[in-house]
C-alpha cells in the first residue's frame, strides 16, 4: 500500500494548469472557490446540465465558458485537466470521458459506485498516461495531523483502530437513493475507510459486516464492520445516518501510544495523544490545530495545489487511483459480507 504523505506543497513557479469543472453543485462550487484562491490552477470552463447551478458557480470568479455536458466541454474548451464533482453515480463515466480525451483528472470521492468502476478508471488513466487523483481532501487537514503523529512513531506499529462517522438522515436528492450512490456508507464511509487504510499503513484482507437498511429508501442506515489487515491489525468501524448531528471519531492504538481524532465538522476537531516515546506526550495531551479561514482553504486549496504540482513534476499524486480503488474494495466487501452473513476477502 502506498505510504506517500498527502503533503501540502508551496505554490510552484509554473504556468497555472488550465482546468474545467464538471458538476456545479455544492462541492463544485467549493472547488471553484478554492481554484480562485490558488495560483496553481486556472479554472476556464464549467459544465452542468442545470443552468441555475452553472450561474451560481459562475458568480464565484472571473467569467469562463459554460457548457451543458462534459462532452461539450471536452470538445470546445482548451483544458489540460478536469475536476469532477458530480453526484456519485456520474463520477466514473465523467472521469472516463475526460481520461479518453487525454485530460488529467481530479475526481471527488468515492471516485465511483464500486471497485469495478474504480479499477476501470485506474486502468484507463494508466493506458492514457494521464494523472488521476482521488479527492480525499480530509488527508490535507484533519487526517494529516493523525498521520503525522503515527509517522513520527508515537503509536508504534498500529495494532487496532476504532472509527465512527455519523450524520442526520439523508432524505433529499441523490444522497437518499442507493441507485445513485446515496446512503452514508459511500458518502461518509469512503472518507472513514480512506483514513483507516492510510493510518494502518497495511493492506486490508478480510471484512465482516452487518448493514441495516432503511425501509423507505432502501439505502443503508447504519453499517458496522470489522476490517482485518495483512499484518494482523484490526479496525472496527461504524457509519450511520441515525445520528443527531454530524460527527466523527477515529482512535488509533499501538503498543507505544494512542492517537484519537474527534470532530464535529471539518473545522472543529481535536487530536488527543498519549505515548511512551518521549516525555512530551507521557500524559494525555489535546492538540487543537490552527484553523485558517474555512474548509475550502484548509482542505481544497492544498488538494488543488498537490494535483497541479504532481502534473508539473511528472510524479504520481499523493492520493492515487489505487488508493481510491482500495477504499471501494473494502466498501464492496462490507456490502457482500452483510448480504452473505460471513467474512469475505477484500478485492
Amino acid at each position: 500500500m502506498s505510504q506517500q504523505s498527502a503533503r501540502v506543497p508551496a505554490a510552484p513557479a509554473q504556468a497555472p494548469l488550465r482546468v474545467g469543472l464538471v458538476g456545479c453543485g455544492y462541492e463544485g462550487k467549493c472547488l471553484a472557490t478554492a481554484a480562485a484562491r490558488t495560483s496553481t490552477v486556472d479554472l476556464v470552463a464549467y459544465a452542468d446540465p442545470d443552468t441555475a447551478a452553472l450561474r451560481s458557480v459562475a458568480a464565484v470568479g472571473p467569467a469562463v465558458s459554460t457548457y451543458s455536458s462534459v462532452d461539450a466541454l471536452l470538445d470546445e474548451a482548451a483544458v489540460d485537466a478536469v475536476l469532477v464533482a458530480t453526484p456519485s453515480q456520474a463520477l466514473y463515466p465523467v472521469s472516463l470521458a475526460a481520461i479518453r480525451a487525454g485530460k488529467h483528472v481530479l475526481v471527488e470521492k468515492p471516485i465511483g459506485l464500486n471497485a469495478e468502476e474504480a479499477a476501470a478508471a485506474e486502468s484507463e488513466a494508466a493506458r492514457a498516461g494521464v494523472t488521476y487523483m482521488a479527492g480525499y481532501s480530509c488527508r490535507f487537514s484533519l487526517a494529516r495531523h493523525v498521520h503525522d503523529l503515527i509517522a513520527a512513531g508515537l503509536t508504534g506499529e498500529v495494532q487496532a483502530i476504532t472509527a465512527q462517522f455519523g450524520c442526520e438522515r439523508l432524505d433529499r436528492g441523490w444522497l437518499a437513493s442507493p441507485e445513485t450512490g446515496g446512503g452514508p456508507l459511500l458518502f461518509l464511509g469512503s472518507h472513514l475507510v480512506d483514513m483507516v487504510l492510510w493510518f494502518a499503513g497495511d493492506d486490508p484482507v478480510e471484512v465482516s459486516a452487518h448493514v441495516r437498511r432503511r425501509d423507505d429508501t432502501g439505502a443503508d442506515d447504519t453499517s458496522a464492520f470489522l476490517v482485518q489487515f495483512a499484518r494482523g491489525a484490526l479496525a472496527q468501524c461504524l457509519v450511520t445516518q441515525a445520528a443527531s448531528t454530524f460527527f466523527y471519531t477515529v482512535d488509533v492504538h499501538g503498543r507505544a501510544g494512542r492517537v484519537t481524532l474527534r470532530g464535529w465538522n471539518f473545522l472543529e476537531y481535536e487530536v488527543e495523544v498519549r505515548s511512551t516515546k518521549g516525555p512530551a506526550y507521557a500524559d494525555p495531551t489535546v492538540i487543537r490545530p490552527h484553523i485558517d479561514r474555512d474548509h475550502i482553504t484548509m482542505m481544497l486549496v492544498p488538494e488543488l495545489d498537490e494535483f497541479a504540482t504532481a502534473i508539473a513534476e511528472g510524479r504520481p499524486p499523493s492520493i492515487t487511483a489505487a488508493d481510491g480503488r482500495r477504499v471501494l474494495e473494502v466498501l464492496d466487501a462490507v456490502v457482500t459480507a452483510s448480504r452473505v452473513g460471513a467474512t469475505v476477502r477484500v478485492g
